[in-house]
């Protein structure tokens, strides 16, 4: 099923898209509205243009844009390494510590979210005392 509507494809992929950073720039551009009214627009002009006049901030944005790059590609790089060594190699030494280090990402900020709430909720027991539920 490679052939037919492709069409639907890249209509499908284009409001994916859409649907992920839309969001993300609008936030963006009302971060920069002055009125709490979001129908009321008051762009802080001298704001952005004295960004825009500072060398240093555009050293650092340019920087940190070169320093995504380089880190998306080798984690795209060494994902699809881990990918195609664990579908197309059987059993071999050490696949599931590899397939653990690749999984781990996915899980770890729902561990540091648990582990964050047990210290939460270790700390109100020390301030309030007693346990919840214990009368």
């Amino acid at each position: 099923m490679s052939g037919g509507r492709p069409w639907f494809r890249m209509l499908s992929l284009v409001l994916g898209f859409a649907f992920l950073y839309v969001p993300i720039i609008s936030l963006v551009v009302f971060s920069f509205n002055e009125s709490r009214l979001v129908t009321v627009w008051a762009v802080l002009d001298q704001v952005v243009r004295a960004l825009l006049r500072n060398q240093q901030i555009i050293d650092a944005a340019l920087l940190s844009l070169k320093i995504a790059a380089i880190a998306a590609t080798v984690a795209v790089a060494l994902g699809t390494l881990t990918g195609m060594a664990l579908a197309r190699f059987g059993p071999f030494r050490g696949r599931t510590l590899l397939s653990g280090m690749a999984t781990a990402p996915l899980v770890m900020p729902e561990v540091i979210t648990g582990l964050s709430l047990l210290l939460l909720f270790v700390t109100l027991e020390q301030l309030i005392g007693g346990r919840p539920g214990a009368a």
